[in-house]
């Protein structure tokens, strides 16, 4: 079901890129907040990505082309993976803290892995599952122990959120794998970017009208553009492509990696100290990435 990479070292290599990109992206998205709202501010990267998206697609000649059974498989990836889930993403971003954010976004690997099994693209595998709840363990120690504010007091609606960002880029990242494999990354991405724009934009109108574009700083625009360009549409086509070429997840485990390159950031940039639990939550983490990416996906039996 799973098309192996014959260099799959390259393939995480891309995967690395995505996580450090999102890594970074916590922050930039932050600090945007300062000048943008958020809903204004995810409805106008969604379009300048969907615009380069398409772009990019016709400069190299993609059919938009979809067999007509597919159709609502993609209008419902792009409701889910990219309306819903952003709307949900930005929101609880707003209300909770770095440390939660992070925290409840590891659970996205679960939920990926059992919408990938549910859809019959993998088989249940319990090395897999314990490989999954290890790495989700090591980052829990890193943020438990790092310097990310974690609070759960008057926190509870933005926690909520994220929890179900977390479900939504899981069902998106299970359910998306066999459309990769069938269409390709490109125009996977691009068709449920567009779809899920489509439903963002009229969603964010009032507050697209009421934000004040002029008063927006050079910086804040700056931090819009690697989130534009970088978080969306590098990102989400990196992404794609791994979900076709090594499955949902050994793909979706290394989401799990992104508060490594937080803590290595905050070594590298602030001096911030590594302390013993961390430590051995970076072990934790890498030791199940590990083994999710050592281990083959078991076939599906034919019906």
């Amino acid at each position: 079901m799973v098309v192996r990479d014959p260099k799959q070292w390259i393939v995480d290599g891309l995967l690395l890129s995505v996580v450090t990109v999102w890594g970074f992206n916590f922050s930039i998205i932050k600090f945007v907040y300062r000048d943008i709202n958020p809903l204004a501010f995810n409805a106008l990267r969604f379009t300048v990505a969907s615009i380069a998206m398409i772009l990019l697609m016709k400069w190299r000649g993609i059919s938009f082309r979809v067999d007509p059974e597919d159709r609502p498989a993609f209008l419902a990836l792009g409701l889910i993976g990219h309306s819903i889930y952003q709307i949900f993403f930005m929101l609880g971003l707003e209300r909770t803290k770095a440390g939660n954010a992070g925290l409840f976004m590891a659970l996205t690997p679960i939920f990926a892995y059992l919408v990938g099994v549910a859809g019959r693209r993998e088989r249940f595998s319990p090395s897999v599952m314990a490989g999954i709840f290890l790495s989700l363990i090591g980052v829990s120690v890193i943020v438990l122990f790092g310097s990310a504010e974690v609070s759960f007091a008057g926190t509870w609606v933005g926690d909520l959120l994220m929890i179900a960002a977390a479900v939504c880029w899981g069902a998106y990242s299970g359910g998306a794998s066999r459309l990769a494999s069938k269409y390709g990354a490109v125009r996977l991405t691009v068709l449920t970017t567009v779809a899920g724009t489509a439903i963002i934009v009229p969603v964010s109108a009032p507050w697209i009208v009421s934000q004040d574009w002029l008063s927006v700083s050079l910086p804040v625009w700056l931090g819009f553009l690697f989130a534009t360009f970088g978080g969306i549409v590098y990102c989400y086509f990196i992404w794609a492509y791994a979900l076709g070429r090594v499955g949902v997840a050994h793909t979706a485990i290394f989401a799990n990696i992104t508060p490594i390159i937080a803590l290595l950031a905050g070594w590298m940039v602030l001096a911030e100290q590594l302390s013993m639990p961390q430590a051995a939550g970076v072990v934790l983490v890498l030791t199940g990435v590990f083994i999710v990416r050592a281990l083959k996906p078991l076939p599906i039996p034919e019906e």
